[in-house]
């Protein structure tokens, strides 16, 4: 049995989302595939994501000197402990699953706060002879994204060089370890009516389907 993390990072949260539809899609296809598997989801722009600021960086510093957990304000206990939920997941996940839209070339930010959040020295990546060596070894990773222009579907090298957010989320998990990593892009949406965008997300989520038999 495999833990999947699923983590959608789109704040259309009742609107009719091209990628939220088609990591809807995707899971349900995995779930029949893979009935026995836990699947953990997060919604980031629902839940929120703990800012990375002066109090989480100070209850940080308090730990690292000598105090104990127990002597924390109630509000630096939730803090730490909603940091440490999230992390633990990340860290013992065998799979990931990232849904999110392109915003100016990169990811959302609540996405990229969660990433800030879950890779962490010593739990996520050592200092190596050669630079960070990865601890999350085996695992395997899938970034469903959706945006307006085309820089996967195409032969232009110019905007295949522009998708700065998927290029770095391999890179980073990369980093960590999980070297097994794949895209499902829905591109070209603001070039589309509303009747071509259906089309073209409806052959999008029959791929992402096919992908979920085997990922």
């Amino acid at each position: 049995m495999s833990t999947v993390l699923v983590i959608k990072a789109h704040p259309k949260t009742t609107d009719v989302s091209n990628s939220v539809v088609i990591g809807d899609r995707f899971v349900k296809a995995y779930q029949a595939e893979h009935p026995e598997d836990n699947l953990i989801f997060h919604d980031l722009y629902e839940e929120g994501v703990p800012e990375i600021n002066s109090t989480n960086l100070d209850s940080w510093k308090k730990l690292t000197n000598g105090e104990t957990y127990q002597n924390l304000s109630e509000n630096e206990q939730i803090l730490l402990s909603r940091q440490q939920q999230l992390q633990e997941q990340f860290i013992h996940a065998d799979k990931y699953v990232f849904v999110s839209p392109m915003y100016n070339l990169f990811l959302p930010n609540r996405l990229k706060m969660y990433l800030d959040l879950v890779v962490v020295s010593t739990k996520t990546w050592v200092e190596g002879e050669h630079g960070p060596k990865g601890t999350l070894q085996g695992k395997k990773a899938l970034h469903i994204q959706s945006s307006g222009g085309t820089y996967h579907h195409t032969d232009n090298e110019f905007m295949a060089k522009l998708d700065v957010g998927d290029g770095y989320l391999k890179m980073l998990l990369g980093q960590v370890g999980v070297k097994d990593y794949q895209g499902i892009y829905c591109e070209g949406n603001s070039h589309r009516d509303p009747d071509d965008m259906a089309a073209n997300r409806e052959l999008v989520a029959q791929e992402a389907e096919k992908v979920a038999k085997t990922f």
